[in-house]
């Protein structure tokens, strides 16, 4: 059976190392990492394969910690060109230099779908556009584009210290569909006097940003358009309470389909202006969702509905001890109205009683409670 397995590749396509891994009280020691990561890739043979390791310094001096890194490197660069997914856990950005040299050209790696990387020290200005503790890709299949990252059709990039970072990051890829920004610091702001080159994000349509209450989003949607944008996803602080507003004006409302926002100083009177402008929505979420808006949704004689389109809505953030029955008459009234689509599905508090959660399904709705 051992030798079956060894000459079978597709058992050796999924590789997962953890040097801290503790075996007969010991960590695995690198000389056993890099024999196991060795022996996965080799008992692979030429079939796609994805990766996934953590390697931490212990208590070695970090010099030996570098040697042990380059040795990593220089196997995982053996078999590139098979490379389908990458997820790395390490110390700094420093100790993958040949990885992230080797990444400035996709084509070398023409199978790789997924790349994520971690790091635990992000204080190294040799790498600005690194410089995020969580930082990921995915690719397109089926692109054939060449020159750096153009293939790059997904980017996330989490606790990013700078716009300039981010910035960066989607000039090198201009085909992004899908961009996923935690902004973690105050953002210095620019001069007046200093004309911002407006980038337009032609292909995303989906655009996901998080920002500490400290941290200010403006600087770096100064820089952006986004013609196509259906799906938007916001979950700020104080700082950014315009940043719906914003997103709207620098993309094209009519098209939005999802809206996602969090972001308890946005007064109710501003949400319903967002919803006018809006009407495509097929999904709808507000943090928190308050009964005002239940009835900009409820539909009326003589009243102009809101997103006639909606097929989904999340009200986990509602009162239901006291708006619960507003939330029936809404759901009711668009079932009613030949202007309006019926909703579909709805997600509801996970402490919602069975009672409240059975009237709901009783209305045809799909119902799920929050996790």
């Amino acid at each position: 059976w051992n030798k079956f397995a060894e000459n079978t590749p597709c058992l050796w396509t999924g590789i997962e190392l953890d040097n801290d891994t503790i075996r007969d009280g010991k960590r695995l020691d690198p000389k056993t990492f890099l024999d196991r990561l060795g022996r996965w890739i080799r008992n692979s043979g030429n079939a796609p394969i994805s990766i996934k390791f953590s390697y931490l310094p212990d208590h070695n001096s970090y010099e030996d910690y570098c040697k042990e890194m380059k040795e990593i490197i220089s196997l995982l660069l053996t078999c590139q060109h098979r490379w389908r997914s990458l997820k790395i856990y390490v110390e700094n950005f420093s100790v993958v230099q040949g990885l992230l040299d080797a990444l400035t050209n996709l084509d070398n790696a023409p199978k790789l779908r997924e790349f994520e990387l971690e790091v635990e020290d992000t204080k190294d200005s040799n790498y600005p556009a690194w410089q995020a503790e969580y930082t990921s890709f995915t690719l397109h299949p089926k692109s054939r584009l060449h020159s750096g990252y153009a293939r790059l059709t997904g980017l996330e990039l989490s606790n990013s210290p700078s716009t300039e970072s981010i910035m960066w990051w989607i000039k090198q890829a201009p085909n992004l569909k899908t961009l996923d920004v935690f902004i973690r610091l105050k953002q210095p702001e620019h001069h007046q006097h200093s004309p911002l080159h407006v980038w337009k994000l032609d292909n995303l349509s989906k655009l996901y940003i998080s920002a500490s209450n400290r941290s200010d989003i403006g600087p770096l949607l100064a820089q952006l358009t986004f013609p196509v944008l259906t799906d938007i996803c916001v979950n700020v602080g104080a700082t950014n309470s315009t940043i719906v507003e914003d997103l709207l004006c620098r993309s094209n409302p009519q098209v939005l389909k999802r809206l996602t926002f969090y972001c308890f100083r946005i007064r109710e009177t501003s949400v319903l202006t967002y919803l006018k402008q809006t009407p495509s929505l097929v999904y709808l979420r507000v943090v928190p969702m308050t009964s005002m808006i239940l009835d900009a949704l409820t539909a009326g004689s003589g009243k102009h509905p809101f997103c006639p389109d909606l097929e989904e809505l999340n009200v986990s953030t509602l009162d239901f001890l006291t708006n619960f029955k507003k939330l029936l008459d809404m759901v009711h009234s668009r079932s009613h109205d030949t202007r309006l689509k019926s909703l579909k599905k709805i997600t509801i508090p996970y402490d919602a009683t069975e009672s409240q959660y059975r009237a709901l399904v009783n209305l045809g709705l799909e119902v799920a409670k929050e996790q």
